[in-house]
């Protein structure tokens, strides 16, 4: 049973994804950014990120070799809209005081078992 969240629209079973599986499944077509936002856990401030900004730097950091994998992804799917995913880093580490917070929409004629099996976590990752 889900858990209602601070929006109210995502499922709080998120689940881990990697900077590979993130960036593989934008450069496919899986899904598409629509927003991006940086937010800081110690005030209220949320600065917008240009998805072409964004997009240059998940691909810089794929190609960093292993430290693309230091990056912590967490992603859910909005339940009040089966073609949104929510994707972050940052929000789960004690550490970072920021959080960002990708919004994604499922590409064109796309299933949702094609998002999952792309971004899941497998053991052997």
């Amino acid at each position: 049973m889900p858990l209602i969240t601070r929006k109210g629209a995502y499922k709080t079973m998120r689940k881990r994804t990697t900077t590979k599986q993130l960036s593989a499944a934008i450069t496919n077509g899986l899904l598409q950014v629509k927003k991006v936002e940086c937010s800081y856990k110690s005030s209220n401030q949320v600065d917008g990120i240009s998805k072409e900004t964004f997009l240059d730097n998940l691909a810089s950091i794929n190609e960093s070799g292993v430290f693309a994998n230091f990056i912590d992804w967490h992603y859910e799917r909005n339940i009040s809209a089966k073609d949104e995913y929510k994707v972050d880093s940052g929000a789960m580490n004690p550490y970072s005081e920021k959080v960002v917070t990708v919004y994604l929409r499922v590409g064109e004629n796309v299933i949702g078992e094609d998002i999952e099996k792309m971004l899941e976590v497998t053991e052997e990752e």
